[in-house]
């Protein structure tokens, strides 16, 4: 155990929020098996909330299967930390992370409505990565996150979202066909369909 994730630890018995986050930002590669170990093994929530958050600013590769089995956790704050830990690792190594978000997609149906917005925008961060994922879950029949999904793709903004979107345009969903319609718009693609075969 380094001297700076000792530190780590007892800022979080302290309940500094100010000096745990100061000392996460200046932990590195070298502490990830630790912060791994802390996600696994501690029962107490408020500790697997700040390894997630840890491992957010510097997990790798590695991080990535301990962070998706974290998107089930019991604590909602925990779930939605792994999801938006996965968009932030996502940053650094994409092939890591792309074939995982289908699972980070599930929460968009989640029983916490802050789980829900969280994935919605960490899906969102990944940007094309994510578009398959996005698409499984409009081809379902989970309302809620089917409008999700679209507001998901939305935010993407990307020529290959657009084309996803623009299936969507008469869905019997509000939500949806007026998020793709939006989205469209916002792109100025509406005025330019023929652009989306």
């Amino acid at each position: 155990m380094t001297d700076r994730f000792q530190r780590f630890l007892t800022a979080i018995d302290a309940q500094d929020d100010d000096a745990i986050e100061s000392i996460a930002l200046t932990l590195r590669a070298r502490e990830e098996p630790a912060l791994l170990a802390m996600l696994r093994e501690d029962e107490d929530p408020e500790r697997r909330w700040w390894a997630v958050r840890a491992l957010a600013l510097c997990g790798g590769p590695e991080a990535v299967p301990a962070l998706v089995a974290a998107l089930e956790d019991e604590d909602e704050n925990v779930r939605a930390a792994a999801a938006m830990a996965l968009a932030r690792v996502h940053e650094r190594n994409p092939a890591a992370v792309a074939p995982a978000l289908d699972r980070v997609a599930r929460l968009l149906d989640d029983a916490s409505g802050a789980v829900r917005r969280v994935a919605t925008d960490s899906l969102a961060r990944c940007g094309d990565d994510a578009i398959d994922a996005l698409a499984a879950v409009l081809e379902g029949d989970r309302q809620g996150a089917r409008t999700r999904a679209m507001a998901a793709l939305r935010k993407i903004a990307t020529f290959p979202a657009a084309k996803l979107m623009y299936q969507y345009l008469n869905d019997d969903n509000y939500l949806v066909h007026t998020y793709a319609y939006e989205g469209l718009d916002e792109m100025g693609l509406l005025e330019n369909m023929l652009l989306l075969p």
